[in-house]
């Protein structure tokens, strides 16, 4: 939390093609009084000594909760195998730190539609299985990202923290805010609750 007892929530997301849209989620965390942490909001200490992708995981950790959105495009921080916003979500997870995660709706129909050409029968994914990129999906690592979120390589009885909301515009992604944030006791109810598993 800050200095000032306002509750530090990071905002993950794919950056390009969606500035507007993150200046208006990070707006309306800032109107709610919590302080959303965001490099493109540039509200995101950075030490110059460290790359993009340690100073982003080094906001994962130092954040109290995380809001994070699943868009149809996989974004340019990639950095390896995986994205940068792939990491801070998967250690968001990892650490076991609050997290609210919403995913956009044509990733999920992606991934119904393409999961019978992806997987074998046991889960794993078909070596000779290709994807080339499109204007509604444009990674397929996006399927993995998700997937990831959703706990997918658990049984299903055995999960938790694994809700995904959908959303299909910007009004969606503002409801599910309202809906899981306009309660600041109960945030910070669990808050403390997560840190002290």
């Amino acid at each position: 939390m800050t200095t000032d007892g306002i509750i530090e929530i990071m905002v993950a997301s794919t950056v390009y093609g969606f500035e507007d849209q993150i200046n208006q989620v990070c707006g309306l965390f800032e109107q709610m009084d919590f302080h959303p942490v965001n490099s493109h909001y540039r509200t995101m200490p950075v030490d110059p000594a460290k790359s993009n992708l340690e100073n982003c995981l080094d906001a994962v950790r130092n954040c109290d909760c995380m809001f994070c959105i699943i868009r149809p495009h996989y974004g340019s921080g990639v950095i390896g195998p995986t994205s940068i916003t792939h990491e801070e979500m998967k250690l968001a997870i990892a650490l076991k730190k609050p997290h609210w995660f919403i995913a956009h709706r044509d990733v999920r129909v992606a991934r119904t539609l393409l999961k019978q050409y992806m997987y074998k029968k046991d889960g794993s994914r078909k070596t000779g299985f290709k994807f080339k990129s499109t204007s509604l999906l444009d990674d397929i690592r996006l399927i993995d990202l998700y997937n990831d979120t959703i706990k997918n390589d658990i049984p299903v009885k055995e999960r938790v923290g694994h809700w995904t909301d959908e959303y299909f515009d910007l009004n969606d992604i503002i409801k599910v805010i309202h809906t899981q944030f306009d309660d600041k006791a109960r945030i910070l109810y669990i808050i403390k609750k997560m840190k002290a598993l």
